[in-house]
């Protein structure tokens, strides 16, 4: 038999958390959640890893008559999603407190409960963001090519625009510079709908096939960015090559370089490229060029095997960009994921009331906990959730720029 509590419906709890979190998760409500699937594909969903693979990058090459074209090699990448984000809100409530207010003071609270950790969940995943390599700076008065430049940079990745699935999380700053655009409010430019939405509501919805929404998750100000290999104001060389006589093998997250000069330093954030190679790699810890040589380390892995002396190209970084800024995200949904694992029920009937609940459909799995300490006389309710985050292809996510001059949050 249970632990009784009283009148409480642990189940009721829980499922009315599940409701309050799904609506509420910004971010981790628009990327790919089919994660939970893989792990349960052998039916018995246990594991702290789930495992799923990023297709290999291939280059079209020409086909010359008689000797035809290389055979590359496949290159498919094993994205590991660690199950190691275990968050929770626990609150308290004595007797004496119950004695007024009756259960009325816990489904009160359920509801800020559930946004708590809802939030939580979207902080880990907008940290993301510092994987993804393709970037956009944007500066001046706030206009269409806030959002159609970030864009163009996804379609020149061949990020594929399928409808609903292009999304761009936005500071509060971006967001009031975005209301007080005529493309967000003027009835004839967006219809009577959208017109509403924006004016009574201050909902942004979707322009240009891209669904913008705000995060406070984005009123960060990034580090300042002090590389003088990539300073826009500097004669840093910005040219390397490999340095590796058998070259690095695909999936390879460092790399020793050569060919620099002086006694240049790189900063975590800076991009590079590689000649034959159009993926945007990101420096994952800085370094500093000793007799023209460096060793890297970056995100993603290699997408393709690279050869001794290939040319490696640092990205220049813009002026906004070196200062204190706000990074936005304009991504598609599967350029990220999010899995979540049921926490079990265990101690149910033993000192506690436990359930958990998940939805069949988005795989978003919450636990409810009631326990009771006869000591303190104090009841205490728990929501808290099993989960895991990664980048699944950062080139299908763009991040947005700007400076602090543009609509200061």
């Amino acid at each position: 038999m249970s632990n009784v509590l009283g009148n409480y419906n642990v189940t009721f709890f829980a499922n009315e958390a599940l409701i309050q979190l799904y609506k509420a998760l910004g971010m981790a409500g628009r990327v790919h959640r089919g994660a939970e699937a893989e792990r349960n594909g052998a039916g018995n969903s246990i594991g702290d890893t789930i495992n799923m693979r990023r297709p290999s990058h291939f280059t079209a090459q020409a086909h010359v008559a008689g000797t035809g074209t290389t055979a590359q090699d496949l290159l498919g990448q094993n994205v590991s999603i660690s199950l190691d984000q275990h968050n929770e809100v626990k609150f308290k409530i004595t007797d004496k407190e119950l004695a007024y207010t009756s259960e009325r003071i816990v489904n009160e609270h359920i509801k800020p409960a559930a946004y708590a950790l809802a939030d939580k969940i979207d902080q880990d995943m907008y940290t993301l963001g510092a994987k993804v390599g393709p970037k956009k700076i944007i500066s001046g008065t706030a206009s269409s090519a806030f959002i159609t430049g970030p864009r163009k940079v996804l379609r020149g990745n061949n990020v594929p625009m399928d409808p609903n699935m292009i999304h761009y999380a936005i500071d509060t700053g971006m967001e009031a510079a975005f209301l007080d655009m005529e493309i967000f409010h003027r009835a004839d430019a967006v219809g009577g709908t959208a017109n509403q939405e924006a004016l009574m509501r201050g909902s942004l919805g979707q322009r240009f096939g891209v669904e913008t929404f705000v995060s406070q998750n984005a009123d960060v100000a990034g580090p300042t960015m002090a590389s003088t290999v990539t300073a826009s104001a500097g004669s840093g060389d910005k040219v390397f090559a490999v340095n590796n006589a058998s070259g690095y093998a695909g999936n390879s997250t460092s790399m020793a370089l050569d060919g620099g000069t002086g006694t240049e330093t790189v900063s975590v954030g800076d991009t590079f490229t590689i000649a034959g190679d159009d993926t945007v790699y990101i420096l994952t810890a800085a370094g500093t060029v000793a007799t023209g040589a460096l060793t890297v380390s970056f995100y993603p892995g290699l997408r393709k095997a690279v050869a001794d002396n290939a040319v490696v190209t640092f990205d220049a970084l813009d002026a906004v960009e070196e200062a204190a800024n706000y990074r936005n995200i304009m991504f598609h949904r599967n350029a990220f994921a999010l899995a979540f694992a049921p926490l079990p029920r265990t101690g149910d009937g033993r000192g506690a009331e436990i359930e958990t609940v998940v939805d069949e459909v988005s795989g978003v799995a919450l636990r409810a906990r009631m326990f009771y300490d006869g000591a303190t006389a104090t009841n205490y309710v728990a929501l808290d959730a099993l989960y895991g985050i990664q980048v699944l292809d950062p080139m299908m996510a763009v991040r947005v720029k700007r400076a602090t001059s543009v609509y200061p949050a």
